[in-house]
């Protein structure tokens, strides 16, 4: 089995456009946002799995998983993941982005929340793409107190870097110029790909490229 973990903001949705080109048993689940020990429960009702693919977030806590249960879970494929700031002062210039962004779930309206992030420069391709509006107004359903919750417990500034298993593949659109570069720099020995056509949703963005890699993956050709 193939297990997907969806980033911040994202839905068990996301993947269904990507998981239809893969030949095998794939699980997509929605995080458990309200949880405090979100690897831990997914570890509780997912103990097992070939290989897990997570996205921006999602990728964290897969690479998370790996780490603390390596025996329970294969190979991990990370899609445009921070693989984990490396000193105090960028964990605490991260900290107080992401305090803004948590008042801002618990103050504004959610709508509101929701078009100042997809404003961001790493979405600037994905509202270009024509499923944006959907995708937009699935988000919208979401809870924002469960989101502040998860940013408050699992903002990238909160969290150790992970121990990285050596067969880790990483992967980012070629026009996420800031994921690319910072894979480049960080992990220059380890599994790194790039999909062209793609930003940082690389997955919603190119879901044949994203595919493509993960078949390989499957079939041990890296």
């Amino acid at each position: 089995m193939l297990l997907f973990l969806h980033g911040f903001l994202g839905q068990k949705e996301d993947w269904e456009p990507l998981i239809q080109l893969l030949p095998c048993d794939c699980c997509c689940i929605d995080l458990p946002y309200e949880e405090s020990d979100i690897p831990l429960a997914i570890q509780k009702e997912f103990p097992q799995a070939k290989m897990v693919i997570g996205y921006s977030a999602g990728g964290r806590i897969a690479l998370e998983l790996k780490s603390r249960f390596p025996k329970s879970y294969g190979r991990i494929i990370a899609l445009s993941a921070h693989p984990g700031l490396q000193n105090d002062e960028e964990k605490k210039a991260r900290w107080k982005i992401d305090q803004e962004w948590i008042s801002l779930l618990k103050t504004a309206p959610f709508e509101e929340f929701l078009e100042k992030w997809y404003d961001q420069e790493l979405f600037r391709t994905l509202k270009k793409h024509p499923q944006f509006p959907i995708i937009f107004s699935r988000r919208a359903a979401q809870n924002p107190s469960h989101l502040a919750h998860f940013l408050e417990r699992y903002s990238i500034a909160k969290k150790n870097a992970p121990e990285i298993d050596p067969r880790t593949i990483f992967i980012s659109g070629k026009e996420d110029l800031k994921y690319v570069a910072l894979y480049h720099r960080i992990l220059p020995k380890l599994n790194f790909f790039t999909v062209e056509n793609a930003g940082h949703a690389v997955h919603l963005e190119n879901p044949v490229g994203c595919a493509e890699i993960i078949k390989g993956a499957l079939d041990d050709h890296y």
